[in-house]
């Protein structure tokens, strides 16, 4: 079944927003990425003490804001008493976006803040308490087919996938690994039937290749597609996009979003 995630299919994925020159999953890094028409913001969630969701990646506070601890042993008020982009720095000396008011978002304010806006969501607990929260809150957006959910946790997924069927999600890590086995096998083809509607991978895991021009085809005529993270030389995005890949993630869309344009061109001519 064709989600409505996916048309039209997106390309561009801004991960954690514009996150190489703004403070990442923050309401300023998204409103960059908005601007410069990504087609999708990548971004990760957490459940919070209070049974809310917060916008952030880290499972521990100290890498980014000034708090300590880990962010599940919050409530969202005290989460919003935190600075978001506190440690974030271009150069290593200078933090410029300290003290700017940059604070956690909760969800629903995501949600809230860009209606119009495509989200790929990973739930980074591995929690399943957590999934009718968080199906509640996005079918009281409408969300439901402008959200790819995502997590590293199967239980995560088939909660979700069993409570918005229409909703379209990615492959948890083990059935990520599973489909890279049975194609390193020879024995993709025996696999008729998939939960999930995109891959979303490192071109590498360890040293083996996993993105690969036969892997792409053969994935692609499963029926799946291929998303590739995190990728931000323009060589390399080249390399990927040159592979057949559906869409690709990087902390510099707006470069990605040359490249595109420049591959679009040169193909046209």
């Amino acid at each position: 079944m064709q989600k409505q995630f996916f048309t039209p299919e997106p390309r561009i994925f801004a991960h954690r927003g514009i996150s190489s020159e703004y403070p990442e999953n923050s309401v300023l890094s998204f409103r960059k990425a908005v601007a410069i028409h990504a087609d999708v913001i990548e971004t990760d969630i957490h459940f919070t003490k209070d049974n809310k969701f917060v916008v952030f990646h880290d499972d521990k506070l100290e890498r980014l804001t000034n708090g300590k601890g880990k962010v599940t042993d919050y409530t969202l008020q005290d989460l919003k008493t935190l600075d978001i982009g506190y440690n974030f720095t271009l150069d290593g000396t200078t933090y410029p976006y300290r003290g700017k008011n940059l604070t956690f978002m909760s969800l629903d304010e995501m949600l809230e803040e860009f209606p119009d806006q495509r989200f790929n969501i990973d739930l980074k607990d591995k929690n399943t308490r957590q999934v009718p929260f968080y199906c509640e809150t996005i079918v009281r957006h409408n969300a439901q087919h402008r959200v790819l959910t995502a997590s590293s946790y199967r239980r995560n997924l088939n909660a979700v996938r069993k409570t918005i069927p229409e909703m379209a999600t990615s492959a948890g890590l083990w059935e990520a690994l599973g489909i890279f086995f049975l194609f390193k096998a020879g024995i993709l083809f025996t696999k008729k039937n998939f939960s999930m509607d995109a891959l979303q991978i490192p071109e590498f895991i360890g040293t083996s290749r996993v993105v690969s021009e036969v892997f792409v085809h053969l994935v692609h005529q499963k029926g799946l597609r291929v998303h590739v993270w995190t990728v931000n030389r323009e060589e390399d995005m080249k390399r990927i996009i040159g592979l057949g890949v559906d869409a690709v993630m990087s902390d510099y869309p707006a470069l990605l979003q040359e490249v595109y344009e420049a591959m679009d061109r040169e193909h046209s001519s």
